[in-house]
């Protein structure tokens, strides 16, 4: 099932837009739509996870897109961009004691420096890219997929921007 680029970054900005009400659970809080974030800055982070009575949260994963995927079918290359880490907060019974909370900050990378190993750096400008969310969930509801549940968040940010906010 090939997916078109252009429908799928217009359908993740209009389901962001959408949901920028009162905080929902499977919401991104921080950064708002449209924050201008310098390479090497810090940035405000929140995340909305699903847990609550009868939903458990397990994890989520936080990436800046910089290419939307392509396409569902393997790839070498699926999406560009950069992992910010794997992270869980409490939801009872899910996770307790959660061992690996999201910071309440996290550090813009700066594509123009060298990634390590063999990736090198490009320079990048007012680019309006989607920081995204990926959780595992489940809910007690015997319905739906067999296995955990994935949901997607995303917001789109400024990358680098030259103008004002």
């Amino acid at each position: 099932m090939k997916l078109s680029t252009s429908a799928l970054a217009t359908a993740l900005t209009a389901l962001t837009l959408a949901s920028r009400g009162l905080a929902a659970p499977g919401d991104i809080m921080l950064p708002q739509p449209g924050t201008h974030i310098a390479p090497g800055a810090s940035f405000n982070f929140s995340y909305e996870i699903r847990g609550d009575y009868c939903t458990s949260s397990y994890a989520y994963n936080v990436f800046l897109v910089t290419d939307v995927p392509t396409s569902v079918q393997p790839s070498d290359v699926f999406m560009g961009g950069y992992f910010f880490g794997r992270f869980d907060a409490p939801n009872y019974p899910a996770v307790p004691y959660p061992q690996n909370p999201a910071p309440p900050q996290l550090v813009m990378p700066n594509f123009s420096q060298p990634q390590g190993g063999f990736g090198a750096g490009q320079s990048a400008s007012d680019q309006t890219w989607q920081l995204a969310v990926i959780e595992e969930w489940d809910g007690c509801a015997a319905d739906g997929p067999v296995g955990r549940k994935f949901s997607l968040a995303s917001v789109p940010i400024v990358y680098n921007a030259t103008g004002s906010a």
